[in-house]
């Protein structure tokens, strides 16, 4: 990567081929062709390089989302239980609640108000008398 960014920034590079014993026509650095077929493996192997390494990246990326996405989930599960199980709770107070209010023998007392209110009536009336 660091070669490929050198060669992004230098003057625009030059090559010949030179014979043993001869002088080079230019200033620079002169490579053999196993030199040369080296630098063309390393920047084959850097496209690959780069393709796992993004490859990688996005892997990890998306396992984190995952596992964030998992937490979310998890976490909606739970408080949507536990707002069923109160939803649950106040429902059974309610009913216990409605219970206590309302006698439980409601013939009972219904005979006894009717009964006593006739007795006082009468009682009322004989007293007038």
């Amino acid at each position: 990567m660091i070669f490929l960014l050198s060669l992004a920034l230098a003057d625009i590079p030059e090559y010949t081929y030179v014979e043993a014993g001869e002088p080079a026509p230019f200033s620079g650095r002169l490579f053999n062709d196993e030199a040369s077929q080296l630098i063309a493996d390393q920047i084959a192997d850097a496209t690959d390089y780069c393709q796992i390494q993004i490859d990688y990246e996005i892997g990890l990326a998306l396992a984190d989302k995952q596992e964030e996405l998992d937490i979310l989930k998890s976490k909606y599960k739970y408080d949507k239980q536990l707002l069923e199980a109160k939803i649950k709770l106040q429902e059974t107070r309610t009913k216990s609640l409605e219970e206590l209010k309302t006698p439980p023998k409601k013939q009972f007392w219904f005979s006894m108000g009717l009964v006593s209110g006739i007795a006082i009536t009468i009682s009322i009336a004989k007293a007038i008398q």
